[in-house]
């Protein structure tokens, strides 16, 4: 049978257990003192001579005390002997209870009342109010993003989905760092209220973000996933030498293979790629951007290549930093399902073709350890495209040159000859704009000390002034390009 036990702090079940069949033989043979033993004994603990049970509810408003022994009729407290059943009491009725301060003897703690097994103090009190600020809701980010745009030099875009595109055949995934400057916008968003302009008090966006060069670090890739060193030496090197040029990282592109990743797989991000951005975003600030380059069908059934420019929610980077999403330990974004995390060759490769159906269900749909609210339902999984915000993308003339063969790709190959032919191609301009290529100055660091090299990027911003490199590093670039 089940009996409600309510104190000052709540009300909280109690089951007695049936000694047969015959409820009513259970209600005569039940006394008060078993009912305190099974108080005892269950998780909260409150000792027998601790406990004051009566069927009064003013019992609770009683500030004499306690005593167990004998039956009080004035404080209407039970007797030990008396049953349940010479006390009318039923299944499912409330039996009131008064409890002194008790020492628990599992911690030896001075609480009201040991815990129960649930981990919630028996009798503890919840309002709602305190409910509803513990459950973590998800929702779209409705501000928009934190940047007004992202503007692509069109000869390093072009540049990254020839490539992924002609030479990967969108058949592996390829990852880059974007560099580039930030402007801030002269405009504001106002409303007229009353014939009068004043601020609407939404958030307005008003960093434009100019990407002039792609570095594509060191990495190995297969149809979901590319892998780099963010720290190695290179990488490093390519950091110093875009500072020096007057950049710095404001984002990074990626492709998406054109893996069938299932029906249900309809987000724009996969869960990797959400928690990276999520990652790269708590690491670089609010305006750093994610770049897609993927391909598509059009209505005459010919392929199409298209760039997408996301950010992704400002509570999905709160999220990320308090370890809500299920990440793999080592790369700190979520785990690949085994199909997609093989290298792609023998049996490895006929797994993955074979389970690529499974992809869909983890790649639009992003698993948290604990549950969160999402429309009302608790869950687990949360589609991606909650997390993620749109940012209008655009295109320009960067400041860099963009016709030196780009590092760590298969083909074609970076040598000296291109050094020359670099210097050659543009008669008529300054020897700092000749220079003025990422991808040449990182590989001049090859051919000469790492420093010079920075030094030589840095002299690059002042053709427009008229500013030039060094008589010295000229004639020392000219032997190594084998200029005359």
């Amino acid at each position: 049978m089940l009996l409600r036990i309510r104190t000052r702090d709540g009300t909280e079940r109690l089951h007695i257990p049936d000694f047969d069949d015959d409820e009513s033989t259970t209600l005569t043979t039940t006394k008060i003192s078993d009912v305190q033993k099974r108080i005892a004994e269950e998780a909260w603990g409150v000792p027998v001579d601790a406990q004051s049970l009566s069927t009064d509810p003013t019992h609770l408003l009683l500030t004499t005390t306690i005593t167990t022994t004998t039956t009080n009729t004035t404080n209407h407290i039970l007797g030990p002997e008396q049953t349940l059943s010479a006390l009318g009491v039923r299944d499912g009725d409330i039996l009131y209870m008064r409890y002194d301060t008790v020492e628990r003897r599992a911690t030896k703690s001075k609480i009201p009342f040991a815990t129960l097994h649930s981990g919630k103090p028996f009798g503890e009190t919840r309002t709602i109010e305190a409910m509803i600020s513990e459950q973590t809701r998800i929702g779209r980010q409705e501000e928009g993003p934190h940047v007004a745009s992202v503007s692509f030099c069109g000869h390093a875009a072009n540049a990254f989905q020839s490539y992924v595109n002609n030479t990967l055949g969108f058949r592996q995934s390829r990852f880059g760092w974007l560099y580039g400057t930030k402007t801030k916008k002269k405009t504001s968003k106002k409303t007229k209220e009353k014939g009068k302009e004043e601020e609407s008090g939404e958030r307005v966006a008003t960093t434009e973000l100019f990407a002039d060069v792609i570095y594509e670090p060191k990495q190995t890739g297969n149809a979901f996933v590319a892998r780099f060193d963010e720290d190695d030496e290179e990488s490093q090197t390519a950091e110093a030498i875009a500072r020096a040029m007057g950049y710095e990282r404001i984002g990074c592109v990626f492709n998406q293979s054109d893996a069938d990743r299932g029906d249900e797989s309809v987000s724009a991000m996969s869960a990797h790629e959400v928690t990276l951005c999520a990652k790269l975003q708590a690491k670089y600030g609010k305006e750093f951007v994610a770049v897609i380059v993927m391909q598509f069908e059009d209505e005459n059934e010919e392929m199409q290549v298209t760039f997408e420019a996301f950010q992704v929610s400002d509570q999905c980077v709160k999220l990320y930093e308090e370890g809500f999403f299920e990440l793999d330990e080592e790369s700190g974004v979520a785990k690949l399902p085994p199909s997609s995390s093989s290298s792609g060759n023998g049996e490895e490769e006929k797994e993955n073709k074979e389970s690529t159906s499974s992809f869909s269900n983890w790649g639009s749909h992003t698993k948290m350890v604990k549950p969160v609210m999402v429309e009302r339902k608790d869950v687990t999984e949360v589609d991606n495209d909650f997390w993620l915000v749109a940012v209008p993308i655009k295109d320009h003339a960067g400041t860099s040159q963009s016709g030196f063969p780009i590092e760590n790709r298969l083909h074609p190959p970076q040598n000296v000859d291109d050094i020359r032919s670099a210097i050659k191609s543009r008669p008529g301009s300054s020897y700092a704009e000749k220079l003025r290529d990422f991808h040449l100055l990182l590989f001049l660091c090859k051919q000469m000390d790492k420093n010079d090299v920075v030094a030589i990027a840095k002299s690059t911003n002042d053709y427009v002034d008229g500013g030039d490199v060094s008589e010295g590093y000229k004639v020392l670039i000219d032997a190594i390009a084998g200029i005359s």
